[in-house]
């Protein structure tokens, strides 16, 4: 039998929980390997929502394939993969590099290097929605921290000296202060006031006093930790919060004269200097866009005589020879190479690309749907726990007491289900509209590029780009899938050249 290895990722921590998809996503890759002659000799698992790169089991099945020479790589379907184009690469580079082959039992398909280009492009095609799903279910949340901010709730993990902990009336998550810890932040702060003490005498002084035995995890105070408390307004009552300050709902440690007086210390007593406005906020259309082909640092963009704009490399830290380029060569390169070929694709293209769409739906909806119905059956359990918890009260089957815990405890679940749900249907909708979004973008982006601001053109080219440089005057595009495959199959008008 030939050695395998399988991949199992579930989406959150609640999911893992609840044990429902781990153990399905198991079942299937063994099915899968009796029936077509693997043995699969290591399991990897995630348990992480995989915005970010940088998984462990992601990350150890890539080494773990490349040290023992294994062939075959066994996963549910494209989003337990990979859900970002960071990760996407790296399996197409182990795929080139190591002859690996990628099967993805669900989809009915494999990726090795003599996959089907159609497979490929369809692949491409699951990778970028399942990406966009994961952004709108992430900004969804994003908005509801948003709103926590907005009543004065700090929705991270709480500074030493606080704890997150339940509200035992509301049920909520709250920030209360750590009492084992709260004299060590008070000491920090009264003893740093009196202008005595360096950063590293004050926590010499501390450790002597014997407050800093309640840290958490054993951890010790260093220096820089110590500077960081020191600056922070989350203990007079406010907190920072993408780079706002904001009035905090938690209970104040320091007082605000303490607090000041220890950033006179801390800045030494000087006033503030006024620094000058960032500099380079104009929107560029390529800024962010490429990276240099020589040294592999960014590129930043600039006006030359109050007219012409120009991108070079920052040479941050090199020695790099790469020369500034005009924006209008940039231009020229942008509308031969990538705008023009994805503008002028051919009906029958067009149709394969509705095709391709509609599949990644379906398959979208049986990993989707079964949270989302999980979700529905326990609002509807609820709601007749409650009918049935009233019509006992009603007759005098439980106490008022009884009745008010339970039904403010189904009442709170009901409110965060609603909640859950309502995030789902708004990520479904999003990403039908982002479907879509692709054939627009593919048939009217050299339109777009030509009528749209400098910031819509960014917009436009970071969404189409990634990965792309800029080396000897001359722009190096890399466009995301699926729109690679519609640039490159744009001109062909015949229907098979699209599905071989």
């Amino acid at each position: 039998m030939q050695k395998a290895v399988s991949y199992v990722r579930v989406s959150s921590k609640e999911q893992h929980e609840q044990g429902y998809s781990p153990d399905a996503q198991k079942r299937l890759l063994y099915e899968f390997a009796r029936s077509n002659g693997f043995n699969i000799v290591e399991e990897f698992e995630d348990a992480e929502t995989a915005k970010q790169t940088g998984r462990t089991a992601f990350t150890a099945i890539l080494a773990y394939v490349r040290e023992h020479g294994i062939k075959h790589i066994l996963v549910e379907k494209t989003d337990r993969l990979h859900r970002n184009f960071v990760d996407y690469v790296k399996v197409e580079d182990l795929i080139k590099e190591c002859d690996v082959t990628v099967y993805l039992v669900k989809e009915g398909t494999s990726l090795g290097r003599n996959a089907k280009s159609s497979d490929k492009f369809m692949h491409g095609i699951r990778t970028l929605m399942a990406k966009n799903f994961i952004d709108n279910l992430s900004e969804e949340t994003r908005k509801g921290m948003d709103e926590k901010v907005a009543h004065g709730e700090y929705p991270s993990k709480a500074p030493l000296g606080y704890l997150n902990v339940q509200d035992p009336i509301t049920k909520k998550n709250i920030v209360a202060v750590d009492h084992k810890n709260r004299a060590l932040i008070e000491a920090m702060f009264t003893l740093y006031g009196t202008g005595n003490h360096s950063l590293q005498s004050l926590i010499d002084e501390l450790e002597c006093k014997e407050l800093t035995g309640n840290l958490p995890n054993g951890r010790k105070l260093n220096k820089t930790t110590t500077d960081h408390i020191l600056r922070n307004p989350f203990y007079i009552g406010h907190f920072q919060w993408n780079k706002e300050i904001h009035k905090g709902a938690h209970e104040a440690i320091i007082d605000s004269d303490t607090w000041q007086r220890v950033q006179d210390v801390l800045n030494g007593k000087r006033e503030k200097q006024n620094y000058p406005a960032q500099h380079n906020v104009i929107p560029f259309p390529f800024k962010g866009v490429f990276t240099c082909g020589e040294c592999q640092r960014s590129i930043t963009a600039e006006i030359k005589k109050g007219k012409y704009i120009y991108y070079r490399c920052t040479k941050y830290q090199t020695d790099c020879t790469q020369q500034a380029v005009k924006q209008e060569m940039i231009l020229e390169e942008a509308e031969e190479k990538i705008l023009t070929p994805l503008s002028t694709i051919s009906d029958n293209g067009i149709a394969y690309v509705v095709e391709a769409l509609k599949q990644s739906l379906e398959e979208k909806r049986g990993w989707h749907n079964t949270a989302y119905e999980a979700m529905l059956a326990e609002k509807t359990r609820l709601k007749n726990r409650l009918d049935r918890m009233y019509e006992d009260r009603l007759d005098e089957k439980v106490t008022e007491e009884f009745y008010e815990t339970k039904r403010k405890e189904y009442t709170d679940r009901l409110t965060e289900l609603d909640t859950k749900i309502a995030k789902h249907d708004r990520a479904d909708i999003n990403y039908h509209d982002f479907g879509l979004r692709i054939l627009e973008l593919a048939k009217n982006a050299k339109n777009l590029m030509k009528i749209a601001t400098p910031q819509e053109q960014q917009e436009l080219l970071k969404f189409l780009l990634s990965n792309s440089t800029l080396k000897d005057g001359k722009p190096d595009f890399s466009l995301k899938k699926p729109f690679l495959q519609i640039a490159k199959r744009s001109p062909l008008g015949e229907r098979s050249a699209w599905g071989d």
